[in-house]
């Protein structure tokens, strides 16, 4: 953590959004970089594995269900890939068998639509605090 101009405490970090839905993919990234995050952005899966060949992140907050390539499938090709980033998933319609198939490959939470500001901004600093 950083302290602004203010003396607040803000985060830093480096962020990958990877949302279908053009709205909440813009409002994830207003949340996220005025609380002071490096955001990229992604459409799908697809796209996100070509952001992560051009730019290090620090933390991937994905939706589960995407067209071409959903949540699930671009955390296996991130590990398949060798890389050990954190993946956060955002989700409102998700089932036991997903929640334990992210689990299983590495996934370290989940947020379910709709959320707050504050508890999406809470489950990802607890990321970052992580050892």
């Amino acid at each position: 953590m950083i302290r602004n101009m203010a003396g607040d405490l803000q985060a830093h970090g480096r962020i990958l959004v990877v949302e279908d839905e053009e709205d909440m993919r813009e409002n994830l990234q207003r949340i996220l970089a005025t609380a002071g995050y490096e955001v990229k952005l992604a459409r799908d899966g697809a796209d996100a594995i070509s952001v992560l060949q051009t730019c290090e992140c620090d933390l991937v907050l994905t939706d589960l269900l995407m067209p071409r390539m959903g949540g699930l499938e671009l955390l296996g090709e991130i590990r398949r890939l060798g890389r050990s980033l954190p993946v956060v998933f955002l989700t409102a319609l998700g089932s036991r068998a997903a929640f334990t198939k992210a689990m299983d490959l590495g996934a370290v939470g989940f947020v379910t639509k709709p959320f707050q500001a504050n508890s999406l901004l809470e489950a990802i600093r607890e990321v970052f605090d992580r050892p």
